[in-house]
């Protein structure tokens, strides 16, 4: 398990479990359900850098953080069987002001919910496994045909992934009661993945593990006024980045 620990460690790019502060991992799109459906992966790319640049900063500052210790690193991400670009945010935090900054991200951002996860946790209750593909082969394309081998072998694998490099995360991700939301125990999780991974050219299971992980969903209203604006600032960017060219 300790050699898994580190393994992730160095995808993530986080300190490892001895470290003194809890390093925090934030996942989160910037593309909102309501998006044109003919919206280019590029076009998409573009409005989640740009979220994550000129909007990113101002939420944290609205949730009374410095974002001076953030670090926002553009991911390819999916979510109920579809792809889109999306962001991985590590900082050192305790649980409660990273479950409200991570209601401010979902609200301003127009999301369902932010996942959010702390892989040094010495108790973490949520399984998760990493699929490998050859160095420099995984593109946005792949990566969606895998995640709908996966969807096809078990539906409970369709939840969602992010990736890292040439390596894809899946969580069995728990609800409130403490059952997977996948219907899936752990070690069926890793059966079905593994077998997906095993039919599907190039991937391999490469290991397992537990976090402390959960997803926080968008609160009613924001704490903060200001996140008001920053809405209304997402809303028109993405008016403006996400809007079709005419047919040709």
């Amino acid at each position: 398990m300790r050699r898994h620990i580190l393994a992730l460690a160095l995808i993530l790019g986080s300190a490892p479990a001895f470290a003194q502060a809890v390093a925090q991992h934030l996942f989160f799109e910037a593309v909102p359900a309501s998006a044109p459906s003919g919206a280019s992966y590029d076009a998409r790319q573009r409005l989640t850098e740009r979220a994550r640049t000129e909007l990113l900063p101002a939420i944290l500052d609205a949730a009374g953080l410095d974002g001076a210790g953030a670090v926002a690193d553009p991911r390819m991400g999916g979510y109920r069987l579809h792809t889109n670009p999306s962001l991985h945010m590590t900082l050192r935090l305790e649980d409660a002001p990273a479950d409200r900054l991570a209601g401010a991200i979902a609200w301003s951002f127009s999301q369902e919910s932010v996942l959010v996860a702390d892989f040094d946790s010495a108790d973490g209750t949520t399984g998760y496994a990493l699929v490998r593909f050859p160095a420099g082969s995984l593109t946005p394309d792949r990566a969606q045909r895998f995640f709908l081998a996966a969807g096809a072998e078990h539906e409970g694998l369709g939840g969602g992934y992010t990736a890292f490099g040439d390596t894809l995360l899946f969580l069995n991700l728990r609800g409130d009661d403490g059952t997977p939301d996948s219907g899936l125990t752990d070690e069926a999780f890793t059966k079905f993945l593994r077998r997906a991974a095993a039919a599907f050219p190039g991937a391999v299971l490469a290991a397992t593990g537990r976090a402390d992980a959960r997803l926080v969903l968008q609160p009613p209203q924001p704490d903060n006024p200001a996140l008001a604006l920053l809405r209304a600032l997402h809303a028109a960017l993405v008016s403006e980045t996400l809007t079709t060219e005419p047919a040709r």
